[in-house]
């Protein structure tokens, strides 16, 4: 237990008054960008009150207060904070409220709009499956309509981000702020938070995790730059199931789709049947597959290939996830598909089911 002996000694201290917590044990533990470290820890009274310190703050930290193991909300610390938390102990998260504690208040504010933008998504995703199980509607015209005001949504939250960044320079709660926003929608934003808090915390372990962060989501960038709409696809040189070289650049001439996929993925095997399909059905048309699997098992990537069918080139490193094709395209997950023209040069990617053919009757007529 972690006390503070005397007023002006360093630290900071956490009281608190929640209902529905009598008789719990209520727990502040300190968040490295890596690890947690208990702090203080005390039986909430009949009144519902506790008091809890860390008399070792030397810089603002994140702070765990938590009931159980997934009952918690977060802090923001300082050294000389008296923070004052109230809530409901069945409703934690939603329902806590601070003072006392600058920072941790606007993470707080922070927070609750940020929810309302999560709420939101998810209601309108809910309402879009309702309405698509009805089937009593014109779904494009739906979706379009469900697609516009989300992307109003995305669009307000980008705002309100960049102005708690610009409002809050030097505050780390920008560092929950930033991660709200796409990278790659936002990457000027990203540079904005590591320079303001670099220059505010430069010994932060906060801040150099995050730089190292950024030094990979700006190499993943440079990743995706080099294989997004109008590149030139990066070669690939695998083995065919009988042991032959074959090459990507062996297909130009050809509108050609790279099938990223294994015999172990489910949702690979379950596409197969409409790559058939389409295959079958515009191929006379120029249209070719090249299957590049991201098995290590041959015998279980030949089976797959023989049990769905699969009629076109199909090739392997048999490396699984360190293939090299995998940064080379930037693959995080599989299915995954890239189409291209005749020279090679990616027209399209991600294509799955309706939107595959959709995009294969534009080029074929």
């Amino acid at each position: 237990m972690v006390t503070l002996a005397a007023c002006g000694q360093k630290g900071a201290v956490v009281i608190g008054n929640l209902e529905n917590a009598e008789g719990e044990t209520i727990v502040l533990e300190r968040l490295s960008s890596t690890e947690v470290f208990p702090k203080d820890s005390a039986d909430i009274d009949a009144a519902g009150e506790f008091k809890l310190a860390d008399a070792e703050i030397t810089e603002p930290g994140f702070y765990r207060l938590r009931l159980g193991q997934n009952n918690f909300v977060i802090l923001l610390l300082n050294d000389g904070d008296k923070a004052e938390v109230t809530g409901n102990a069945l409703d934690f998260y939603k329902s806590y409220e601070v003072s006392g504690s600058e920072e941790s208040l606007k993470l707080r504010n922070l927070d609750k709009r940020l929810r309302q933008d999560y709420e939101l998504t998810d209601s309108l995703r809910k309402s879009f499956m309702q309405l698509q199980a009805s089937g009593q509607y014109n779904m494009d015209s739906v979706k379009q309509s469900i697609d516009e005001i989300f992307l109003s949504a995305q669009a307000k939250k980008a705002e309100f981000v960049e102005k708690f960044i610009n409002e809050n320079p030097t505050s780390l709660a920008t560092l929950s702020a930033i991660q709200a926003v796409r990278f790659d929608e936002n990457a000027d934003l990203f540079e904005t938070v590591a320079d303001n808090l670099t220059a505010a915390h430069p010994n932060s372990d906060y801040v150099k995790q995050f730089k190292m962060t950024l030094v990979d989501l700006r190499a993943k960038q440079q990743a995706a730059a080099k294989t997004g709409i109008g590149a030139q696809a990066p070669e690939i040189v695998v083995q065919t199931p009988d042991g032959e070289t074959i090459k990507l650049s062996d297909f130009r001439g050809k509108i050609t789709m790279i099938d990223f996929w294994a015999a172990w993925c489910k949702p690979c095997r379950a596409e197969n049947p409409n790559v058939v399909r389409v295959y079958n059905k515009y191929h006379d048309k120029g249209f070719e597959v090249f299957g590049v699997s991201l098995d290590r098992d041959k015998e279980s990537w030949v089976t797959a290939i023989q049990q769905d069918g699969l009629p076109w080139k199909h090739g392997s490193e048999l490396k699984f996830w360190q293939s090299s094709f995998v940064p080379a395209y930037n693959l995080e997950g599989i299915p995954m598909t890239y189409l291209l023209d005749e020279n090679g040069i990616i027209i399209a990617k991600g294509l799955r089911g309706a939107e595959l053919e959709a995009k294969l009757q534009e080029i074929f007529g």
